[in-house]
């Protein structure tokens, strides 16, 4: 007879080694991602695809089993590299701008004065907004990974 603490530790912690293979698979994202923004084929702001990016990883989180530590894991790197990778290339390059494509995405119409004011400002909003929205989105679609996964 298995306890309720046995049937419940998979679900925070992953079967084996799938929590890895998701963080490995939202590297790969992140990758491809990175390299569609920097040859400008790809817009890093707030859209319903982005948000459908993150509820699709958090889905698959829970369908795959991954584990809810994983998922917002993987959430929580997502997260940050939308808010850090833009203002880094645009750092790197010497291409920013207050109002460019190398600005952090906000709700907020303020703006940094300079490219490593920006990167700072994104670092911080990536960790910070970053984890509760890591947490959120995490929870719910994992939990709705987990539905469609027992309906099978």
């Amino acid at each position: 007879m298995t306890s309720d603490f046995d049937r419940f530790w998979p679900h925070v912690i992953g079967e084996s080694r799938r929590g890895g293979l998701l963080l490995l698979a939202v590297i790969a994202l992140l990758l491809l991602f990175s390299g569609g923004f920097v040859v400008e084929l790809l817009d890093v702001g707030f859209s319903l695809g982005w948000i459908g990016v993150a509820l699709g990883i958090a889905i698959t989180g829970g369908v795959v089993r991954a584990g809810l530590v994983p998922t917002i894991g993987s959430l929580w790197l997502f997260a940050l590299w939308w808010y850090v990778f833009p203002p880094l290339v645009g750092y790197l390059t010497g291409d920013w701008g207050t109002t460019s494509r190398y600005s952090y995405p906000r709700v907020l119409g303020y703006a940094y004065s300079s490219a490593d004011a920006e990167l700072i400002g994104g670092i911080e909003r990536g960790v910070k907004s970053g984890f509760l929205f890591a947490i959120f989105v995490g929870t719910v679609g994992y939990i709705v990974g987990t539905i469609v996964w027992y309906a099978r």
